[in-house]
């Protein structure tokens, strides 16, 4: 793979200059960096499929980060997170989780992170095999994190499973005859969601009962 080595050096242009820059200005020359960071990271990436990515990250709504994993050259993006500290973090995870390796950042907002050589860094919370815990969820927003079923799962009646997209989206079954019933329960709501609508792949069991076991099954799916 060609090593990607570069410093966006046309961005840096003094402060005043980049602030008497329109909207419209500052988003052609965010397109124009991103563009040349794929082109060189990624060189097999078609050039009309690298506008399509750049065009649907650049009508994502904020907060919003663009992570590629490098091997395989396979983007996914973020969008709508709850704060841009969060973002990256989250978007990284989200595109370790869908690809099965660790992928690397590019941007966060209308900002390029990369100031060098593309770096893939591999997301902890995936890995995590402990007990359920809250603060080990990798990816998902607030809104999830303060559900009733998110916040009590620990407590919920067994048999009982986890689902989790790589979106950040979870699906809770508990209660279920058998914990093979559980899961099937769990993996199926995820992946009839209307909402997403089968994009960006499939869904992975999270927990069993109290159990931790995404990484077991994402290292059996690959």
């Amino acid at each position: 793979m060609k090593v990607l080595k570069f410093l966006v050096v046309f961005l840096a242009l003094p402060g005043v200059a980049m602030a008497a820059l329109t909207n419209a200005e500052r988003k052609s020359q965010f397109e124009r960096a991103m563009a040349s960071i794929m082109a060189a990271a990624t060189p097999a990436v078609h050039p009309t499929l690298r506008d399509t990515l750049i065009k649907d990250y650049l009508a994502c709504k904020p907060n919003k980060g663009q992570a590629v994993e490098l091997v395989n050259a396979s983007y996914l993006r973020t969008c709508e997170q709850d704060d841009a500290s969060a973002t990256g973090d989250r978007a990284l995870e989200s595109c370790q989780l869908r690809y099965g390796k660790p992928c690397a950042l590019l941007a966060v907002n209308e900002e390029i992170v990369a100031e060098g050589e593309l770096a893939s860094r591999d997301m902890p919370r995936l890995h995590y095999a402990g007990k359920y815990d809250l603060s080990q969820i990798p990816i998902i927003r607030r809104i999830t994190r303060q559900r009733p079923d998110v916040q009590n799962y620990d407590k919920a009646m067994e048999p009982k499973a986890i689902a989790i997209h790589p979106w950040g989206k979870l699906f809770i079954s508990a209660g279920d005859p058998s914990l093979k019933d559980a899961q099937t329960s769990a993996l199926t709501k995820c992946n009839s969601d209307p909402a997403r609508n089968g994009r960006d792949g499939g869904c992975f069991v999270y927990a069993i009962n109290n159990d931790i076991v995404l990484d077991e099954r994402r290292m059996q799916a690959k």
